[in-house]
């Protein structure tokens, strides 16, 4: 089973991202800030990254450039509730993965998750 962590600092967003993933038959694991990521990442086994873009005063891109320096290629995927062709290839530029509309849906994550390359079997299926 993949293994995302979810980086966001509204609760709301975390709560229903984790259900989502749950569908999904994602594991998951929450952090609201970008050191509590880190400490994630530190202790490995995330498969995927779905990161906010605005993490309060901090950006979600400025944790990316740590990602990339420190993991890699590992898959993140930047969510937001601000889209737009320009927001989307910011995202890409800057290291990203994919680019995810908020607010997220089932059928969005799944989307997203299939283009980075994360399998995973959905209920039902």
């Amino acid at each position: 089973m993949a293994k995302c962590l979810v980086v966001d600092d509204v609760e709301v967003t975390r709560f229903t991202t984790k259900e989502i993933l749950a569908e999904l038959q994602v594991d998951s694991v929450m952090a609201n800030d970008p050191g509590e990521a880190l400490k994630v990442l530190k202790g490995g086994g995330i498969d995927v990254i779905l990161l906010d873009w605005h993490l309060g005063k901090e950006s979600g891109l400025d944790l990316l450039q740590t990602i990339r320096s420190e993991y890699g290629s590992l898959p993140v995927i930047v969510f937001s509730g601000v889209e737009g062709e320009e927001k989307s290839k910011e995202a890409i530029d800057a290291g990203a993965n994919s680019f995810l509309v908020k607010p997220t849906t089932k059928e969005k994550v799944e989307g997203a998750l299939s283009k980075v390359g994360i399998s995973f079997t959905a209920s039902g299926a």
